[in-house]
């Protein structure tokens, strides 16, 4: 099971990555911009939580997303430690220009199934994070 759910991963990811690569930017970084956008005032390490991602990392991909002009980072005033994150003018723009592009790598993957089975999949998906989390939250 998790060999397949690491597979659909990956191929959903490969395919992401060929779609917007006319854009400049992966998926992951895609992943990084939308949750900037949807998470106004972002820090660096929350972050770095929500997505799964080393700090190493992290800063390098916010590097190459800042060296694009899609992303700026402000220092705390209470505390300069902390690292704020906001979209520039043109990572805002460039959103909703790369959606369409997920949705036709997404149509491919989902080539071939019904309607009733893409409603079912989601319900899967959903239980399958639903139990994480509860688990997650409950070892803490």
């Amino acid at each position: 099971m998790r060999t397949l759910i690491t597979r659909a991963r990956s191929a959903l990811l490969s395919s992401f990555d060929t779609e917007l690569e006319p854009f400049g930017v992966t998926g992951a970084q895609f992943e990084v911009l939308k949750t900037i956008a949807r998470n106004r005032g972002e820090s660096a390490a929350s972050l770095c939580r929500a997505l799964h991602h080393d700090t190493g990392s992290m800063t390098r991909m916010l590097d190459r997303l800042q060296e694009k002009g899609l992303v700026s980072r402000e220092r705390g005033t209470s505390d300069r430690r902390v690292v704020f994150l906001r979209l520039t003018h043109a990572g805002e723009k460039l959103i909703p220009k790369i959606r369409p592009a997920l949705r036709r790598a997404l149509r491919r993957h989902l080539a071939g199934f019904t309607a009733d089975e893409i409603e079912s999949l989601k319900r899967y998906l959903g239980r399958l994070i639903a139990n994480g989390e509860r688990r997650d939250a409950g070892t803490r």
